[in-house]
């Protein structure tokens, strides 16, 4: 029987469990794949919430934790017809692979046990103990626990149990990883807006000797890519090392109106599998540990107050997710 039982071994799990785990919780880290495992994400670590919270959960991130460049200067905005845009602001950069393994060492050193390779299946609650069923191999297996938190990503396991009701949309958005570099400050992160819209639209950075094409709109604009791009010494027949993608639920109405409530009882989601990424951008490693910082306060005060959490939870919430109360940036 567990304290807690942390569900997805990303940045907001990992804070989410080190939390727990400091407050004399015994806690539990499931994670789906072995690690280090790859994830499809930028890897910047962009604002305040993501940047401060990680120095003072985690410290500074190591050299090697992140790549060449490690540091952005800003983002760059190109849109046809005009000159590009710059925005300074200093981000780190890193491979998720990477950061995420760094932030799990950290808490697992806190005494947060882990089970790698283990699929979470289903997670029910009953009176005051939540049940997860995941399977080990082809085995299923049921673990007991007084708090869950789904931290297991856009296609959460966790909130379907939680909401099998809920009808979602999501965004697909594509990874294509290449070999080399293009004539494009590598200290920026690339917008490109070919329609002149905010979507459909792509990215693009450097990392290393390899540059990285992102967006969900990557098969809708392969023309309007390779256009632009071969302006800057890309090669249309070039084959991609790689190709991956990753569904981003759409559910920032839905939190915003508050049909959707990401938690019950005595289950929390957090970070991306309760649909808290920044609109526009989608970046998700800030709300990640936001919220997963809050879902650990949240146990730590039902635990002594009494009362399920989710009430708790959702009040703190609602102060990041009321417009014009909290700038999510």
């Amino acid at each position: 029987m567990y304290d807690v039982i942390v569900i997805g071994g990303g940045p907001g799990g990992s804070v989410a469990a080190k939390k727990c785990a400091q407050s004399g919780l015994k806690t539990l880290l499931l994670e789906r794949k072995k690690l280090p495992r790859d994830k499809v994400c930028s890897g910047m670590v962009m604002g305040p919430w993501a940047n401060d919270i990680i120095a003072q959960e985690f410290g500074t991130i190591p050299p090697e934790i992140l790549t060449d460049p490690p540091q952005l200067f800003g983002h760059m905005m190109h849109v046809p017809g005009i000159p590009p845009q710059q925005i300074q602001y200093k981000t780190p950069l890193a491979w998720r692979k990477d950061l995420d393994f760094w932030m799990i060492r950290i808490a697992r050193e806190e005494g947060v046990e882990m089970l790698e390779g283990t699929r979470v299946i289903e997670t029910d609650q009953k009176a005051a103990t939540c049940t997860v069923t995941l399977m080990e191999g082809k085995k299923p297996r049921e673990i007991s626990t007084r708090y869950v938190i789904g931290a297991d990503g856009g296609a959460s396991a966790v909130r379907k149990s939680l909401f099998p009701q809920l009808r979602v949309q999501y965004s697909v958005p594509i990874r294509e990883c290449y070999d080399g570099e293009l004539d494009l400050e590598k200290d920026y992160f690339h917008w490109f807006f070919p329609k002149h819209r905010a979507r459909p639209r792509f990215c693009l950075n450097h990392k290393g000797d390899r540059f990285l094409i992102e967006g969900a709109g990557i098969k809708e604009l392969r023309n309007e890519i390779n256009q632009i791009l071969s302006q800057y010494g890309f090669d249309p027949d070039k084959k991609a090392l790689w190709k991956d993608g990753c569904l981003i639920p759409r559910l920032h109405k839905s939190l915003i109106s508050g049909s959707f409530s990401p938690a019950r009882g005595n289950v929390l989601l957090i970070g991306d599998a309760a649909g808290l990424l920044f609109p526009i951008t989608f970046e998700g490693i800030g709300t990640a540990l936001k919220s997963g910082l809050l879902a650990a306060d949240s146990i730590a005060q039902s635990i002594r107050e009494g009362g399920e959490a989710a009430g708790i939870y959702l009040r703190k919430l609602s102060e990041i997710l009321t417009p014009g109360t909290i700038n999510w940036n």
